[in-house]
């Protein structure tokens, strides 16, 4: 009798540290309405958004971010449990010989010893996949910051160019205006009044061009945010540099060998070389003893039984394959990743270099010819010069313009690119 109590008290006491189930259902419409108010309150209406207010939005709701940090939290938890030992079982026997009216009774616990160390092994494992994805969270951030910033250059230029275009087309429909006159009167023939209207109707068009890019390009910025559409009308803070940006330095090998990537890799490769040391290890036996006590025939006893398996044919041999071409896998990813890093970092530092030199002729060249368009705008006042001639030059400095615009973009996007790609910069 007391022995029975004493199993349903260890009995007891084991189910009593077990995990029980927890509902959570999903409600999207509460789901939304809580987007909508998080949202809300991060980004205002009218408010327009700097570096670091969309950096801080953007890091706090990306949903695909999110699912990598629950990725991390899920292999942290995991690796706080792996590598517990198996638990002990407990077999219980009642026999009953009815002819000699005896009751034979026999309580056998079992422990399994990990002589292996596979419980060890499996607990560096979880270690190496929770460090794993704790840099690929890391990585997946390095790039959406990445990507972010230079949306944000995008739709900068964009502005820049729209609020140009706009400037650029209010005066030509002015000096439409005053063609037409002067064709009605004869003084402008109908070839130079054909240009105009051409040059005009041209204008039009990529200011119609400009706002449907501008309007895609916010949409894309509250999507990539993880901002709630009904936030759509989105505005930023900040200027563009007004001359050539100064060059960012490369990064070299030596920086690159700390780039998140390489750490995510670096460690799955640990995890899948500890991986096979398990599967080699599983080729030999655990060791398993089972003591007994027990009372036959009013008698009582105790025996110690011992187990474990032979290692004849199967030798895990499947298994210690497979770990062996993961391992293989592991080692060419984290190979290629390193090349990439090393051509990534050679190829923008060469694309740096040459969109300065360009963005510099440009800027040149944009000086050149708004000095032009200046003194024929005072030729203009004077009347020493022709409406055409005056409008030529405003249009030959504003081509000028957006052409620099779309250098500066360019090289704005490659540095933002080449600063992200230094694991350096990423800690500032």
């Amino acid at each position: 009798m007391h022995k029975i109590t004493l199993v349903a008290a260890l009995v007891a006491c084991g189910l009593s540290g077990c995990v029980s189930y927890t509902s959570a259902p999903t409600d999207l419409a509460r789901d939304t309405a809580q987007w909508l108010q998080v949202s809300s309150q991060l980004c205002p209406a009218n408010r327009h958004l700097n570096r670091a207010d969309m950096l801080r939005i953007g890091l706090m709701l990306n949903t695909e971010l999110n699912k990598a940090r629950l990725s991390y939290a899920k292999s942290t938890s995991v690796a706080e449990f792996a590598g517990l030992w198996d638990d002990p079982s407990l077999s219980v026997e009642v026999e009953r010989v009815f002819k000699a009216n005896l009751t034979n009774k026999a309580i056998s616990p079992g422990l399994t010893l990990p002589v292996t160390g596979l419980p060890a092994l499996a607990k560096k494992i979880a270690e190496h996949y929770k460090e794993a994805d704790y840099w690929d969270m890391r990585d997946k951030e390095r790039k959406y910051m990445t990507e972010l910033e230079c949306l944000r250059h995008r739709i900068m230029v964009t502005h820049e160019k729209l609020a140009i275009t706009r400037k650029r087309l209010h005066v030509m429909e002015e000096e439409q205006q005053k063609i037409s006159r002067l064709h009605e009167l004869g003084e402008v023939d109908f070839g130079a009044f054909q240009v105009a209207t051409q040059r005009l109707n041209d204008t039009r068009k990529e200011q119609m061009e400009l706002e449907a890019l501008h309007l895609e390009q916010r949409q894309e910025l509250v999507a990539m945010l993880g901002l709630h559409p009904a936030l759509g009308n989105i505005e930023l803070a900040g200027s563009l540099p007004g001359g050539v940006p100064a060059a960012v330095g490369v990064p070299g090998a030596n920086a690159l060998l700390a780039s998140p990537s390489v750490k995510s890799l670096q460690a799955a490769y640990g995890a899948s070389e500890t991986e096979l040391r398990a599967e080699i290890r599983k080729q030999y036996p655990e060791l398993g003893i089972s003591p007994l006590y027990g009372s036959e025939e009013g008698n009582s006893k105790v025996s110690v039984g011992v187990e474990f398996s032979l290692p004849l044919w199967n030798r895990n041999r499947e298994a210690i394959a497979t770990a062996g071409g993961n391992r293989a896998l592991k080692q060419a990813e984290l190979i290629a990743e390193w090349r990439k890093l090393l051509q990534q970092a050679g190829a923008l530092g060469a694309q740096q270099t040459l969109l300065r030199k360009h963005c510099a002729t440009e800027h040149s060249r944009l000086g050149t010819m708004e000095a032009a368009a200046a003194q024929q705008e005072k030729l203009f006042g004077l009347g020493e010069t022709s409406i055409l001639e005056v409008a030529e030059s405003r249009h030959v400095a504003y081509e000028r313009r957006l052409a620099y615009l779309d250098c500066l973009g360019k090289l704005l996007e490659t540095q933002c690119k080449l600063q992200y790609l230094n694991p350096a910069y990423q800690q500032k």
